[in-house]
């Protein structure tokens, strides 16, 4: 049932706004357990010989995109684990533009001084970033990987994109700030999927899986979850849990 509606939802949303592609994954954060994956355009299984490659390709192991915001709980995740921030630490953003180096990060508008929490509430791109700089490189990409960017994710998948994610050496403050909001930086939607569901079962990276269970003449074999990794502590995961509600409460997510 929910692969079925992963698919029909999906269809819609490509037709709507003439899309090329695109992908849903939805996950049991628990058990890493794949419960629909979803891409568009798709083919049908018996006709094998009438789909293209494109159709075939599956688009939510195998493409990267820069995920932009979505990244942020990375480096929110970070900051707290490594003690820089706190939820209510306060974040100068005005006037809505910083410079890290030549090129600017822009908000949507100016925000003035934001909390840590309104900081992903609104989504502020120069908070995250300055957030980010003072993380420095090599904090920051410790957390990327951690959370599972730049590897592959899941055993069940051949075939799988590990994304692109550059060396902490190579990073200008310019670059990192870039990181910190989700762009210099490749992942394909299954990784940010399991990355989320770190946040959302308490701080452990599971790997997402296909499998259920093996049925034989010896009865059923449940396939046991995964924990590839603990991400980030207990505490920081209930942390983010809260301001990721926030959120959707009253932030940039209220249509959900």
């Amino acid at each position: 049932t929910i692969q079925y509606i992963a698919e029909r939802e999906l269809r819609a949303a490509v037709r709507e706004h003439d899309a090329a592609g695109g992908s849903v994954v939805v996950l049991d954060p628990v058990t890493g357990q794949i419960l629909a994956l979803a891409n568009e355009p798709t083919f049908n299984p018996n006709a094998f010989s009438l789909s293209d490659a494109d159709a075939r390709r599956n688009r939510a192991t195998q493409d990267v995109y820069q995920p932009g915001s979505t990244f942020k709980i990375v480096t929110a995740s970070a900051a707290l684990e490594e003690g820089v921030s706190h939820p209510n630490q306060q974040i100068d953003t005005s006037p809505g533009v910083w410079y890290p180096g030549r090129r600017p990060v822009r908000d949507f508008r100016d925000y003035g001084v934001l909390s840590f929490t309104d900081m992903l509430v609104k989504s502020s791109n120069v908070a995250a970033s300055k957030i980010g700089v003072e993380l420095g490189a090599e904090r920051l990409l410790r957390y990327v990987r951690r959370f599972g960017f730049g590897q592959a994710i899941s055993g069940d998948f051949l075939g799988q994109s590990r994304g692109i994610v550059h060396p902490a050496a190579g990073l200008s403050d310019s670059d990192l700030a870039r990181v910190s909001i989700g762009y210099t930086i490749a992942v394909t939607p299954l990784q940010m999927a399991a990355a989320m569901n770190a946040v959302a079962n308490g701080g452990e990276l599971i790997a997402p899986r296909v499998v259920r269970a093996l049925l034989g003449k010896d009865g059923r074999v449940e396939v046991p979850r995964r924990v590839i990794r603990r991400a980030i502590r207990p505490e920081t995961a209930a942390t983010m849990t809260r301001i990721l509600e926030a959120v959707v409460d009253r932030g940039t997510a209220t249509a959900a």
